[in-house]
């Protein structure tokens, strides 16, 4: 039986978000006839680790904000981590992120190394990269030291190729499993375009909006409903000269409310310039809701044709694919149907059983 050891990195820092869904989705679901997971760690908030699987962990209530308690977890756990990797007894190390503490140790004793990598948004996109953050050099550094790695799609491995001419032999394509949801809340919103996630730069959330305006102009009752982080000034500020701010809508959803948001939306729209896999389509077609997408990066590898395209960069074509999804209920229904049809392809089961297989061939 191998033991793989995973750090804990991103459930130190986050709470909610696609990285440590995937591995608690990982970790929580080997073949335990095969496989044992362990993951050090003393302090933790993540919701995926406390609420899906509910494993228990210390947690403190002051100070009230979490930025700053997560920097006094990161003090305890990052020292777990350092002392498992150096002492413990495993066969495969596997990191939830990019920091290399851990390479010295691993290379003395051997062991092997798996990396995932979600996305190179940031090798892409390096305007948007904070000056002080070192995750472009770190991700440099572990892809050429990692024995093997884990792509979640065929867009990023070429982009690992392409980028940094890693050798494709050395990257597995393992594309994300979803796991449903059963618990849904009631409906929040009716007529509304659902909008997911971060709003920032390559995200292309703004020229989107700005694109659909006539949209709502003529259609009185349209809503848009955005998750993730709240609005900023700078968004208010431009949906007031816009003369859209009453159509707006924000909300920090929960699991079983973001079921209910996708289930009763008229559709999903995901923008973007570029993702690594894109979760939020598989979220869509197990909700039943028709999915809008940019015609760009990971986007048609990962939807097929269960879903309907758009330039991102034309505002014409923008407008026009969403106008046709929303006066169209023909379409909205054919979209709904392939897209349950082809979530069963992104079984939860199917990513786990992907990434034994590349732990056993270590």
């Amino acid at each position: 039986m191998k033991k793989i050891l995973y750090d804990n990195q991103m459930f130190t820092f986050q709470r909610f978000g696609g990285v440590t869904r995937y591995f608690a989705d990982l970790m929580y679901n080997l073949p335990a006839d095969e496989f044992i997971a362990d993951m050090p760690m003393k302090f933790c908030e993540n919701h995926y680790v406390t609420e899906t699987y509910g494993h228990k962990y210390k947690k403190i209530s002051f100070p009230d904000n979490y930025r700053v308690r997560r920097r006094i977890y990161a003090l305890a756990n990052d020292c777990m981590s350092r002392r498992a990797v150096k002492h413990s007894d495993y066969d495969i190390f596997h990191p939830t992120y990019y920091n290399p503490y851990f390479i010295d140790a691993i290379k003395r004793r051997q062991k092997p190394l798996v990396l995932t990598i979600h996305d190179m948004t940031f090798e892409r996109y390096p305007q948007e990269v904070l000056i002080y953050d070192r995750t472009i050099p770190h991700k440099k550094r572990l892809i050429a030291e990692a024995d093997h790695i884990i792509a979640v799609s065929e867009n990023t491995k070429r982009d690992i190729v392409e980028l940094l001419g890693t050798a494709p032999s050395k990257i597995t394509v393992v594309h994300h499993g979803y796991r449903p949801i059963s618990d849904v809340a009631p409906q929040l919103f009716d007529n509304y375009v659902l909008y997911v996630g971060e709003r920032k730069g390559y995200k292309n959330f703004m020229p989107w909006l700005s694109a659909i305006r006539p949209i709502l102009d003529n259609n009185p009752s349209l809503k848009i409903v955005c998750t993730g982080a709240p609005f900023t000034a700078a968004e208010l500020k431009q949906f007031a000269e816009w003369n859209i701010s009453d159509r707006m809508r924000h909300i920090s959803a929960n699991d079983a409310q973001m079921a209910s948001l996708y289930r009763h939306a008229l559709c999903f729209v995901f923008p973007s310039h570029y993702e690594g896999f894109g979760i939020p389509i598989l979220e869509a077609f197990n909700g039943g809701c028709p999915v809008c997408l940019s015609n760009a990066s990971c986007f048609p590898e990962v939807a097929g044709d269960a879903a309907v395209y758009f330039n991102p960069n034309d505002a014409q074509s923008m407008h026009d694919t969403l106008k046709e999804v929303l006066t169209s209920k023909n379409l909205r229904e054919e979209l709904r149907q392939k897209g349950t049809t082809l979530s069963k392809e992104y079984s939860l089961e199917r990513m786990v059983e992907q990434t034994c297989n590349v732990y056993r061939k270590l």
